[in-house]
């Protein structure tokens, strides 16, 4: 072997180990900061998890098939070029990779090729090929980024980034260096025919080659310098990737491999009976690993600020800021925690209490205003690319403010204090609870628990006057059917939501348990109810008490009842003249996928005329009641004003819901704009009863 031979084997491959070896390092050392926090419910034993599938679903559908991507279409087609380009390039970059370790690139590179080798010269020369065209398809992705950032300045790509300039150059290195030196193979005649022609991208730029003066006999000079431009960039981007925000290409597949297979709309339960255990976090060391994995997997796109409906409406909480503060305390932090833990594990649990770790307030987008702004209406979980859960990590601090602190927004407290006497956040005596009933022939489960459904009434149906007339729509729809009911009446609670979202966990938990043995009391086996938040929490929550029934919303009730011919609704007298829209509900839409129910009911009332807003379905922007926000002052301009002027300016008289709060935040945005006399708001149960044939 030439002495040149010999010193080019040995720079490459010590270029090649420091890159690697350097590029592993990095990843573990930050997945062993991950790993050092808390562990999360259902996590503890990783690799006895019952539910491999879905992980490997989630896996192959977010990563693989980038599903969440294509939620934003054209973005997501832009950001493919960008995935396929990279997964296109891994056996060209794995033969390159062996090429330069075994010494044959300074001869000829493609000596060896991993797909020549495994599927004949024949498949390698197209593969080749079509790896021009990916080439080009990964510039046009990059140009389009580009662009959004530096020129039309898209909104949640608000911070200064040269980590994208860098990445966007090296990305763009490795492509053009590929073609520019494809093309000085194709001068040099490495293709022969019929393969020159299987390359007309390498023929085009050969081409351009020829004319700048680039002859047979310097083409081979060409492609080293360019493969060595190529290999370098691949190595320059193996060590600058995990520390800059875009390690979301390594972290953002554990992200998704990793996701528990709870209901979304689930939190996790507290366990209030174990005085060592964590009642909500502040600590970095103290909050679940995944909410600290979601930092290192965040690209600062800024698709959660842009969904957000705090932030659209100049609040201070930023669901982006939120991920980037916790990944600057995993690596401002946790250091320091782990290297307590390694070298005096037996003094660890005092030494590491020592140390200032917390975050609330102590990172700007994690104050306390922020962490109240929370709407909880999941928004900017739907949106992320990369699986985080900004939501589950805003629960854990407000937890603490409330459990550990006892810091909260004063109007919570009446809230508070009404669910705690009068298991109703309205504060009513508790004994009116059935009142709303009188009349109607409404039989209680003690006079008569022999029902095929219990109908769960909600504090909002049996004391907020507005939604008890929903409350008695519903019943006559059900009696309509031959529907056999009952409800608890003054047995039944409060359901706890507002209370869980409130961040007060031990009442959550204390109205949770009481309504569970109730209902099991009665062996109550399915349940329907008006309410998203009871809907969500009996159906996705109550099993962590002991509470597994069937939860239906009455959207899909009504719906069904329909379908089955139990019940016929007729067309609304004002179809012909009006025009009908509908609000999502966030806890039955996003959180429950129940997008359609509601809508064929509207359909069927409208004559089939439904007018979307301009947010709608996963996209609907929340009415600002979610997140026990019904009970607490909103300042600046209001979420509900900003809705109801989505849902107005789709020219709609009728304005359908399907939540109580909805009802209530949506009503009285249409009144503040001054269009309550023109423009009605009704629930779905409404519009049916009163269109019953």
């Amino acid at each position: 072997m030439a002495i040149s031979q010999i010193a080019f084997h040995v720079i490459f491959t010590a270029l090649f180990i420091v890159a690697n070896v350097v590029f592993v390092r990095a990843v573990l050392y930050r997945l062993n900061l991950v790993f050092n926090a808390r562990k999360a419910n259902g996590t503890e034993n990783f690799l006895e998890h019952k539910n491999w599938g879905f992980r490997i679903k989630s896996f192959v559908l977010n990563v693989i098939l980038q599903k969440k991507n294509f939620k934003e279409p054209l973005r997501g087609i832009m950001h493919a070029f960008v995935f396929y380009g990279f997964v296109t390039y891994l056996l060209h970059t794995t033969s390159q990779f062996i090429s330069g370790v075994f010494g044959y690139a300074l001869d000829d590179p493609y000596k060896f090729t991993l797909v020549g080798s495994l599927f004949g010269e024949t498949a390698n020369h197209y593969y080749e090929a079509a790896l021009q065209v990916v080439s080009i398809l990964v510039l046009v992705g990059l140009g389009f980024f580009a662009w959004r950032r530096w020129i039309q300045k898209a909104k949640g790509l608000d911070v200064h980034s040269p980590a994208s300039a860098i990445v966007i150059g090296m990305i763009s290195i490795l492509m053009i260096s590929t073609l520019l030196g494809e093309g000085a193979r194709a001068v040099g005649a490495e293709y022969a025919n019929p393969f020159h022609d299987a390359a007309p991208i390498a023929a085009g730029i050969g081409a351009i080659w020829e004319a700048i003066g680039v002859e047979y006999s310097s083409a081979d000079l060409v492609f080293q310098i360019m493969w060595w431009t190529h290999i370098l960039s691949v190595f320059a981007f193996m060590l600058y990737v995990p520390t800059s925000k875009h390690a979301h290409l390594i972290f953002a597949p554990f992200n998704y491999f990793l996701q528990s297979d709870t209901p979304k709309g689930a939190l996790s339960k507290l366990n209030l009976e174990d005085e060592t255990a964590v009642w909500g976090v502040t600590r970095t060391e103290d909050f679940p690993w995944p909410n600290l994995l979601d930092g290192l997997s965040c690209i600062e796109c800024g698709r959660c600020q842009v969904q957000c409906p705090a932030n659209r409406t100049g609040k201070v909480l930023n669901p982006k800021a939120i991920i980037v503060e916790l990944k600057h305390a995993l690596m401002d932090k946790m250091p320091e925690v782990v290297k307590i833990r390694e070298t005096n594990p037996e003094g660890a649990a005092d030494a590491v209490a020592a140390l200032d770790t917390s975050v609330i307030g102590k990172y700007e987008g994690l104050s306390e205003e922020a962490l109240w702004g929370c709407t909880t209406c999941y928004a900017c979980v739907e949106a992320c690319p990369v699986g985080n859960n900004q939501v589950n990590a805003i629960m854990e601090m407000r937890r603490h403010l409330v459990l550990v602190d006892s810091n909260f927004p004063a109007e919570l407290q009446g809230a508070f204090v009404n669910m705690e006497n009068n298991s109703n956040p309205w504060g009513v005596a508790a004994h009116s609870r059935a009142d709303w009933a009188e009349g109607l022939g409404v039989k209680t489960m003690a006079e008569d628990s022999n029902v095929d459904v219990l109908y769960w009434v909600g504090c909002a149906g049996a004391f907020d006057d507005r939604n008890k007339r929903i409350a008695q729509s519903f019943v006559k729809i059900m009696q309509k059917a031959d529907v056999k009911f009952g409800i608890l009446g003054t047995e039944e609670g409060c359901s706890g939501d507002s209370a869980r979202r409130g961040g007060n966990e031990y009442l959550y938990q204390t109205l949770a348990q009481s309504n569970v043995d109730t209902m099991n009391g009665y062996n109550v086996k399915k349940v329907v109810t008006a309410c998203p938040h009871c809907y969500n929490t009996i159906k996705n929550e109550y099993p962590q008490f002991g509470g597994n029934f069937e939860v239906i919303h009455h959207s899909e009730f009504i719906n069904e009842l329909s379908k089955e011919g139990k019940i016929d609704v007729g067309v609304a007298e004002d179809a012909n003249a009006g025009k009908y829209t509908y609000h999502d509900s966030c806890y039955i839409g996003r959180y429950n996928d129940n997008y359609e129910n509601p809508r064929d009911l509207v359909k069927k009332v409208s004559g089939g005329k439904l007018a979307e807003a301009s947010d709608h379905h996963s996209k609907g922007l929340c009415c600002g009641a979610g997140g026990a926000q019904m009970w607490m002052e909103e300042h600046g301009e209001r979420v509900n004003v900003k809705r109801s002027n989505q849902l107005l300016d789709t020219g709609a008289t009728t304005i359908a819901t399907a939540c109580p709060f909805c009802i209530t935040m949506i009503t009285d945005g249409v009144k503040q704009e001054g269009k309550i006399e023109e423009v009605k708001v009704k629930d779905i149960a409404e519009l049916v009863a009163e269109n019953l044939k």
